[in-house]
Formats: C-alpha cells, sequence, structure tokens
C-alpha cells in the first residue's frame, strides 16, 4: 500500500489556493477528492471551522462547498452536523443498475467509432494499471481503473451519455474506491478490462456490451 497522506496534507492551506477559481469552488474540489479518495471516511465528520482553519478562510467558502457536496450526494447535513455519505447496500445496487445500462451503451458505441489512437489510449491505461497494482499504489490503480470506464464514454461519441455519467461520476468513484481497496477486486477488474479491450479494439460492438455488462456485475456483487 502506499503512504497515506494526512488530512492536513491533503487540505491545502491559503498561500497554495490558486486565484483562478472562487475560494468555495476549490475547496468543494479538494474535499470532494478527499472523499472520493478515501481519506475522508464514509460517516467521517466534517466540522467547517476546522477546515476553513485548515485553508486559512472563513467559514463562508466551506459553507457553499457543503451545500455543493450535499447536492452531489457526496456528504449528509443532519441539523448542522455534516458527515460524509456511506453508501448502502440498495445505493450500490441502484446506481450500478445505472451503471450497466448507461456503459454497456458506452462500449458497444466506442468499439464502432474507436480509432487507433483512442485504441493505444486505452491500452496504456491498462498498462499502467498494472504496474499499479504491482507497486501496491492502489490510489492509483482507483484513478486509472476510472480513467478507462470514463475515456470509454467519452469514445463512444455519445454527449447525452457523457452528461449523464457525469451526473453520478462521483458516486461511482465513491463506491469504486471501496470496491478495490476493502474487497480486493484489482487483479480480477484488471482482466476483465482486458476482456472489455479487446473486444472494442476487435470492433465487436455486441461483444463490447456484454463484456462491459459483466464487468459490473461483477463489482455489484463484490460490493
Amino acid at each position: 500500500m502506499c503512504g497515506r497522506k494526512t488530512k492536513r496534507e491533503v487540505i491545502w492551506k491559503m498561500n497554495q489556493l490558486k486565484r483562478v477559481d472562487p475560494l468555495y469552488e476549490q475547496i468543494y474540489k479538494n474535499v470532494e477528492q478527499s472523499i472520493v479518495e478515501g481519506r475522508f471516511a464514509p460517516g467521517e465528520r466534517l466540522i467547517d471551522t476546522k477546515i476553513a482553519s485548515e485553508f486559512g478562510v472563513s467559514r463562508g467558502p466551506v459553507r457553499e462547498a457543503f451545500r455543493k457536496l450535499e447536492q452531489d450526494g457526496l456528504i449528509l447535513n443532519n441539523d448542522g452536523i455534516v458527515t460524509v455519505f456511506t453508501p448502502s447496500l440498495q445505493d450500490a445496487l441502484e446506481l450500478y443498475q445505472v451503471r450497466i445500462g448507461l456503459e454497456s451503451v458506452a462500449a458497444y458505441w466506442a468499439a464502432r467509432h474507436i480509432d487507433d489512437e483512442k485504441l493505444e489510449q486505452l491500452k496504456q491505461f491498462l498498462d499502467l494499471t498494472q504496474a499499479a497494482i504491482n507497486a501496491k499504489k492502489m490510489d492509483e490503480v482507483v484513478y486509472l481503473n476510472t480513467q478507462f470506464h470514463e475515456s470509454i464514454v467519452t469514445f463512444s461519441g455519445n454527449n447525452r451519455l457523457k452528461v449523464m455519467m457525469y451526473n453520478i461520476r462521483t458516486l461511482i468513484q465513491l463506491c469504486r474506491n471501496t470496491i478495490i481497496k476493502q474487497y480486493n477486486r484489482s487483479d480480477s477488474f484488471l482482466s476483465e478490462h482486458y476482456a472489455v479491450f479487446e473486444a472494442i479494439q476487435s470492433r465487436n460492438p455486441e461483444l463490447a456490451a456484454e463484456r462491459m455488462e459483466q464487468h459490473i456485475q461483477n463489482d455489484m456483487e463484490a460490493f
């Protein structure tokens, strides 16, 4: 396992914040990443004053970031007590049922539209994933897993599909992080990724869709 960063290392201080985006947006992105990657654990309480202190800002931008995170479904606010969302089994099942429908379609159309350059990108993700697994860099494994799936959605060429997937991407990442790290799915999911890749490479849309559906079904069963 790679070394875990402390929350103090993860949360930027004021002198590290860029001035390009509003402060609340930068705080939102950083806390979102910390939740998705498991540095803020499911059920963990988030205290606005503490996070504001770490960033060197007032509570206003933090509370605005919290509102956006709540809209995304990543945190819960119960009378001012803010905690990280803990996906239930039913939450995961519903999310992965949606994924099966959307991503199998994405794999189908990616197989029809993909060119050699994009195929090489997918192959690089697979090779890098194998290297990360060998090095036990699990945060990198999760990241590359996400890149593989999101690239297939992009390569489908269906903009409506991309929008629908974007709306649930953070919750997918939260569940994906749990599945890979807690249920030891890294080796098996990679072999399934290779199977999806080979179907896309052979320009076989039906097989690509079938293999993607089976892959996500296996993830759902692991969860």
